[in-house]
């Protein structure tokens, strides 16, 4: 046997010393060019119906990084990501790396959940496919796309046991297959309410837990969407004005996104683009389309810097700087599974969602209603699944627990970490200033890592967050 088919051999023991021999060989070295033999790979089989735990089986994808130093290490990390609808092991080359400070002292399990990446993926390609730039600005939810996706996803899944509460079941009959015992959880965004429902569940199963700018099981997404983007923007209208470059350069900014904003609920923008071939296109630019870019941008400090000078610039007439943040030709996004959004969102979220509260939450906002309505369509044409008793309460717990924020979040601000925090009597809130949802585009990015894999070592020791001060933002963007 050779050196590195041992290591692997070695590793996939430890890491399954209570596994079933059948299980064991699902577990082996990956075959990836991105990832070294070291890493391992397999999937696990579930029933999808959680019900009656019978009938069709479907596969989890799972890559485990295991520690660097592994007679020293501590609980694994279980990561879960966002959307929902993102795949965890998106995130394999970055954690596998032999320096990353996460899996020094611990493994990392990244798992792809029900409906996301290599786990029967729920992507609806009629509604992440676009033909042309121009499709690229047409309503988020289209019904006959919506309901196009629908049939042909049911062909292929029992798309009402594709759930928070079903995800976190899954995880914890995957923990046993891996013979850990306790567990740490880090969730990002939606994987933050996964590992609340994971912590309600299995309280006995969880060490420490970090959750990176949660949403919470009872956020009713995207109720509140319209509200916290408005004082996200908000907060960047006042940074630009105590930023002098910004300030000089953009003096009347507020005003001008007001301009723009009534000018694009009166009637669409009109812009004559010109392709790569030369040929010369009429593009039709509605309000939903513009804001609806706007506050995606400002999912990080990297966007948000971005936003002034396309604000301005679209105030001007000039919609090239827009255009350029949508491919020119034809393109297939598959970042989220939507069709797994629609089935957190459709069962966990807009049935709750009542019109007085729609109309209360959005009017005034440069959002208004438009995403409730949207997800209120696409849901009256999708399926909804079963919801357990106390989903909706707060997490109480005495796990110890860090949930950090960023001040510019426009979907799940700081506010909603406090409520978290709240009913934890072993939590942290740490509350980055300069951060939104996530914090790419700020320096000393190394702190958060630090900052939460600290934690993990040490959970009863209330966290060293000194060195957010120096995570800082990049120069606004002025000029092209």
């Amino acid at each position: 046997m050779k050196i590195i088919e041992l290591i692997s051999f070695l590793l996939t023991t430890i890491l399954c010393y209570s596994c079933s021999s059948d299980n064991n060989e699902r577990l082996k070295g990956c075959n990836s060019s991105d990832l070294d033999s070291t890493i391992l790979c397999g999937t696990f089989s579930v029933f999808e119906n959680r019900q009656t735990n019978s009938g069709r089986k479907i596969d989890l994808n799972i890559i485990v990084i295991p520690a660097i130093h592994k007679g020293h290490s501590k609980s694994p990390i279980f990561y879960f990501e966002g959307g929902p609808g993102v795949a965890a092991t998106s995130s394999a080359s970055f954690y596998a790396d032999s320096i990353n400070y996460y899996r020094l002292e611990h493994d990392i399990v990244l798992i792809d959940v029900r409906g996301t990446g290599d786990s029967n993926p729920l992507h609806c390609r009629q509604l992440q496919f676009n033909e042309s730039l121009e499709e690229q600005f047409t309503e988020m939810y289209p019904i006959e796309d919506v309901k196009d996706c629908y049939d042909s996803l049911s062909r292929l899944a029992d798309l009402t046991q594709y759930t928070t509460t079903n995800m976190a079941i899954d995880i914890e009959e995957i923990r046993k297959w891996l013979g850990y015992n306790k567990i740490s959880l880090f969730g990002l965004s939606f994987g933050g309410r996964l590992a609340q429902v994971y912590m309600k569940l299995f309280p006995n199963s969880v060490e420490s837990a970090v959750l990176w700018s949660p949403t919470t099981t009872y956020s009713r997404m995207p109720l509140y969407f319209a509200q916290d983007a408005d004082a996200s923007l908000n907060n960047l209208f006042e940074d630009c004005i105590h930023d002098s470059l910004c300030n000089l350069t953009f003096p009347n900014l507020k005003a001008e996104f007001k301009d723009l904003m009534e000018r694009g609920k009166g009637k669409f923008f009109e812009y004559k683009f010109t392709s790569q071939n030369d040929e010369v296109k009429n593009i039709t630019i509605p309000w939903y389309s513009f804001h609806t870019k706007i506050r995606s941008l400002m999912y990080t400090p990297l966007g948000l810097r971005q936003v002034p000078f396309i604000i301005h610039q679209s105030y001007l007439g000039n919609w090239q700087p827009f255009i350029s943040l949508f491919p020119s030709e034809s393109s297939y996004d598959d970042f989220i599974a939507e069709g797994l959004y629609l089935c957190i969102t459709c069962t966990e979220d807009v049935p709750y969602i009542t019109k007085e509260e729609a109309d209360s939450l959005s009017v005034g906002t440069f959002m208004g209603d438009y995403r409730i309505q949207q997800q209120k369509n696409a849901c009256s044409n999708w399926t909804k699944g079963i919801i357990p008793d106390k989903f909706f309460e707060p997490l109480t717990s005495d796990i110890p627990t860090m949930v950090v924020s960023g001040y510019f979040d426009p979907v799940t601000p700081p506010s909603m970490a406090k409520q978290i925090v709240q009913t934890l009597t072993n939590g942290y809130l740490i509350t980055i200033p300069t951060m939104s949802h996530t914090f790419d585009g700020l320096s000393n990015p190394e702190c958060f890592d630090k900052m939460v894999v600290d934690f993990f070592n040490k959970p009863y020791t209330r966290p060293n967050s000194e060195c957010i001060q120096q995570m800082l933002p990049d120069k606004f963007k002025t000029k092209e």
